[in-house]
């Protein structure tokens, strides 16, 4: 079955230039194009057959992606959003997560990096540009760990998450495979997977985009 792609950016150019190159990928359908949010939304609305991932641009001249993605999250949950932007301010990565995002790329990304980021979300994954997890790797090294938040604003018991757990966590956040978490935290991948399923049990998630986005969520609220 082809991942069934939804485009939105107000650039004409870019969006027929990424429909050209989905051509020459099988595994792709893009269901629509558009420039425009309000647009956007109703043709989701009107597709016959489910959209599997969205992919969105930041800055829109009638509202922006993150609050498209806003909108997603609340009424598609199902449909995965990668954002697309020429800027990788800290801040604006952490609202597109905070949105709901499940990927954050650069415009210039190459398209095999395009394509693998949409299996990557369609499969459940967090893809990441290397300069925006660089950022995130900053972001965690000045404020501490990520989840701190969570572990203070939650009473202890059975379900809090270990600091085995915690680190694992922070590398599913930055997008690492499983077999490079393995190797950065030296154990092995059947042990990563045994981690993965406790997180997710213990966040009451399923997937790594929601266990990123309720970890981002209780980071900023605190």
């Amino acid at each position: 079955m082809s991942i069934r792609v939804a485009i939105l950016d107000d650039n004409q150019r870019f969006r027929q230039r990424l429909v050209e190159r989905f051509r020459y990928f099988t595994e792709l359908a893009v269901v629509f194009e558009t420039g425009s949010a309000s647009e956007f939304l109703t043709l989701l609305g009107q597709a016959v057959e489910p959209v599997h991932v969205a992919l969105l641009d930041i800055e829109l001249p009638e509202s922006s992606g993150i609050e498209v993605a806003t909108r997603l999250a609340a009424d598609y949950p199902e449909v995965g959003v990668l954002m697309f932007t020429v800027f990788e301010a800290e801040e604006t990565v952490l609202a597109a997560i905070h949105a709901g995002a499940s990927g954050y790329l650069l415009k210039d990304a190459p398209v095999e990096a395009i394509i693998q980021a949409i299996r990557e979300v369609h499969e459940g994954g967090v893809p990441l540009s290397r300069s925006v997890a660089r950022q995130l790797l900053g972001v965690l090294g000045q404020q501490g760990s990520l989840l701190a938040p969570v572990r203070r604003s939650a009473p202890a018991g059975p379900d809090d998450l270990t600091p085995r757990e915690i680190k694992l966590l922070e590398r599913i956040v930055l997008g690492e495979t499983e077999q490079a978490i393995a190797v950065h935290l030296e154990i092995s991948p059947h042990t990563v997977r045994t981690h993965v399923k406790n997180i997710y049990r213990k966040l009451r998630v399923h997937s790594r985009a929601a266990a990123v986005r309720l970890a981002y969520q209780r980071r900023l609220i605190n």
